[in-house]
């Protein structure tokens, strides 16, 4: 698959959780800035495809779409050929239907919670764009250290939080500063960077301790076994193992195991409901307030790995 190479940005996170073997590490995770919309994504190809006029491209997309979406809601997979393929699942409720209820004819809407479109990346030899091989096509540019900071409290009374990005430089000035400290601040701010206070304003963290060291995100680590293949995400974006996460998030697997076997997996050590689709495993959870082992096995096991 030929394409262009376009900066991808990331910056690095630190792990929080004290309760984790990772505590006080930095991960890169990818640097979210607004997603593109449908206008935006028009013009991209348009700008690209000069043969083609802005109004033509946006009624072949806008076209593409009300067909895929109308494919989806008759429950028929779409495979877009060097993406991937999208396929419709249910999430039945807790504990399916009775024989009893079946035979009273039962509206299959009430054993219904949703429908959820599931996304799997091309995996096919030469147009895999995902895990390891789609790392080689990828160039990575460091935005800096992105630090969470207290953001108020929502109208719940719950803590929010939200993502200063520091320059490398910057951040490495401060952390400087900071070297008589030897231990991790959760908050990482450096003096006017950080909303919550900082530096000599803190008598020994009396006052906020149980605001700024509690942990609010839990490691997640991720082995795959066998020869199928298998993809974790959470709000349509990847999730790689060693990905920092909060309690209730929730996370999607997809599994399309080896030929003639069933996929399992299970969540430190307890396992998942998966349902199966024209041979696609889907299962959900949400993240447990604590950092968790996710393991996914796609049959055949053959070796560990990790996605």
């Amino acid at each position: 698959m030929a394409v262009r190479k376009i900066a991808f940005p990331v910056v690095y996170q630190q792990n929080q959780n004290a309760q984790s073997e990772a505590y006080g590490k930095y991960y890169p995770k990818p640097y979210k800035p607004d997603t593109l919309s449908l206008r935006g994504l028009i013009e991209r190809v348009a700008m690209d495809q000069s043969v083609y006029s802005r109004d033509i491209v946006e009624g072949v997309i806008q076209r593409l779409t009300k067909v895929m979406v109308e494919l989806l809601q008759g429950g028929q997979p779409v495979k877009w050929d060097g993406l991937g393929t999208f396929t419709p699942t249910i999430e039945s409720v807790k504990g399916g239907a009775t024989e009893a209820q079946l035979k009273a004819g039962v509206d299959v809407r009430d054993v219904i919670n949703g429908v959820h479109i599931r996304f799997i990346p091309e995996n096919e030899k030469g147009e895999e764009i995902t895990s390891r091989k789609f790392k080689d096509l990828v160039v990575f540019t460091v935005m800096g250290i992105a630090q969470r900071v207290s953001a108020g409290l929502t109208s719940g009374g719950k803590q929010k939080y939200a993502t200063n990005v520091i320059d490398l430089e910057s951040w490495k000035n401060a952390s400087g500063s900071q070297s008589g400290n030897n231990s991790p601040s959760p908050s990482g701010g450096s003096g006017t960077d950080n909303p919550s206070g900082g530096g000599s304003q803190n008598q020994g963290g009396t006052q906020n301790q149980g605001e700024q060291n509690q942990p609010t995100d839990y490691v997640l680590t991720i082995s795959k076994l066998g020869s199928g293949s298998a993809s974790v995400t959470k709000d349509g974006n990847a999730v790689t193992s060693g990905a920092s996460l909060n309690e209730d998030d929730e996370v999607e697997i997809s599994i399309t195991p080896a030929e003639g076997t069933t996929p399992s997996a299970t969540l430190n050590g307890s396992s998942i409901e998966l349902t199966e689709n024209d041979g696609v495993y889907t299962g959900n959870f949400a993240m447990p307030g604590q950092a968790s082992s996710l393991v996914i096995n796609t049959g055949s096991a053959s070796g560990d790995s990790s996605i």
